[in-house]
């Protein structure tokens, strides 16, 4: 039997490799393509292909979804079936419903914190980057900069648990608020009044009023939770009228 001869003091030695770097990255290289909304509602997931974008091998793609399968975001109906979890009114609800509590908390917490200079000019960049964005039709990197700008000011909260269940919360809803691409004047609109909610947040943050950034924090989320249901109802509805 061969046997791996080890090198002399002071020589050159291997690392071995560890996969489960890998396997990490790919799963947060998902993770936050969800959060940011770069998969929709119901959509189907093929391993390969996934592996093809990301130049890894299956192997590494199919553990970060058996993960993020455990976290409700992507379901498997079949051996070979995986999808993003579809839009569910009653789910969806129910965990805007937690969102409002655990984000309000956490926009409080941010408020309350030591004033921040940094953290000001951080939340106004986002946000701004939003805007422009929105302003020459590009909805990802304006999906992209609600996703940075609200992670921002929940790490500002200085809770790692609390962001940790916000993040899985994000998971189920990132692709549902990213729906709202299909209705261009819809997805306009909704971004435009959430770009001056975060703007009462920033304010809020900066003269350290706690009540009040909770209250912009939990518009934000309602605001947009109620033109998602609005949409979602009108082609549920259309559908309807052209199966009759």
């Amino acid at each position: 039997m061969n046997t791996f001869k080890l090198m002399n003091k002071g020589q050159r030695t291997l690392v071995p490799v560890d996969v489960s770097t890998v396997q990490e990255r790919v799963y947060q290289s998902l993770r936050l393509g969800l959060l940011r909304g770069e998969f929709l509602p119901g959509e189907q997931i093929s391993i390969r292909s996934l592996a093809e974008v990301l130049g890894t091998s299956a192997m590494p793609v199919r553990e970060a979804l058996a993960r993020l399968i455990a976290e409700r975001a992507i379901e498997q109906s079949g051996p070979r079936t995986l999808r993003v979890a579809p839009y569910l009114a009653s789910d969806h609800e129910n965990y805007i419903r937690i969102r409002m509590q655990l984000e309000g908390y956490a926009a409080e917490r941010a408020a309350s914190a030591p004033k921040d200079p940094a953290l000001i000019d951080s939340l106004k960049r986002h946000n701004d980057s939003m805007a422009e964005a929105l302003a020459v039709g590009d909805f990802d990197a304006a999906l992209a900069g609600n996703q940075a700008f609200h992670f921002e000011l929940y790490r500002a909260g200085g809770y790692p648990q609390l962001l940790d269940l916000i993040s899985t919360l994000w998971l189920r809803t990132g692709p549902i608020v990213a729906s709202a691409r299909k209705d261009a004047k819809l997805f306009d609109r909704l971004f435009h009044i959430g770009f001056r909610i975060h703007d009462d947040a920033i304010e809020a943050v900066e003269r350290r009023d706690r009540a009040a950034a909770r209250w912009a924090i939990n518009l934000d989320i309602r605001s947009a939770h109620l033109a998602i249901r609005r949409f979602y109802k009108h082609a549920a509805d259309q559908a309807d009228n052209e199966g009759s």
